[in-house]
């Protein structure tokens, strides 16, 4: 049994992920004139695009904790040191993810993580991205890899214990 804050990673997203889509639709309302459609009430706290935000940096958080697990459980430390600058596609590859729509998400996926956390989203790359949209897909990802792969027999850390393991309780 391994230990880690892989699953912890995971219901963040998933949190998250749930208020992200409670806020969305608490946001869109019908048009008063019948004509259908909607309209977007403003949100001065901006919550669902923070939501967003959280989802897409946990996710890759849990990707990376997730594959660090399935690697060295299908394969060796040592494989997984070799792999471990490898883009998102060619990790879920290698442990065992193959379905192309998946893997197209975790390419772009990792575009839009890379700009969100490395400070970059605020660039004119002459692309717009909708963090809700953004989001949604890593989403995917996530639910995708865990209903093939399962927890991986990673046991949460908690409390004192998560300390005990990383040496700094006594």
């Amino acid at each position: 049994m391994t230990y880690s804050n892989v699953s912890i990673y995971k219901d963040i997203v998933n949190e998250a992920f749930t208020e992200m889509l409670s806020l969305k639709k608490e946001s869109r309302v019908p048009k008063e004139d019948g004509s259908g459609g909607h309209i977007i009430k403003y949100d001065p706290d901006q919550r669902s695009f923070k939501h967003s935000m959280i989802v897409v940096a946990f996710m890759g958080m849990w990707l990376e904790a997730f594959f660090h697990h399935e690697m060295i459980k299908q394969h060796s430390k040592t494989q997984f040191h070799k792999h471990r600058k490898d883009s998102y596609r060619e990790k879920l590859e290698l442990i065992g993810i193959n379905e192309p729509s998946i893997l197209n998400k975790a390419k772009a996926f990792q575009k839009t993580r890379n700009d969100l956390i490395h400070e970059e989203a605020f660039l004119d790359k002459g692309v717009i991205k909708i963090a809700q949209d953004e989001a949604e897909q890593a989403h995917e990802i996530i639910e995708y890899v865990s209903r093939i792969k399962g927890d991986g027999g990673i046991k949460e850390l908690k409390g004192t214990e998560a300390l005990k393991v990383s040496g700094n309780v006594n």
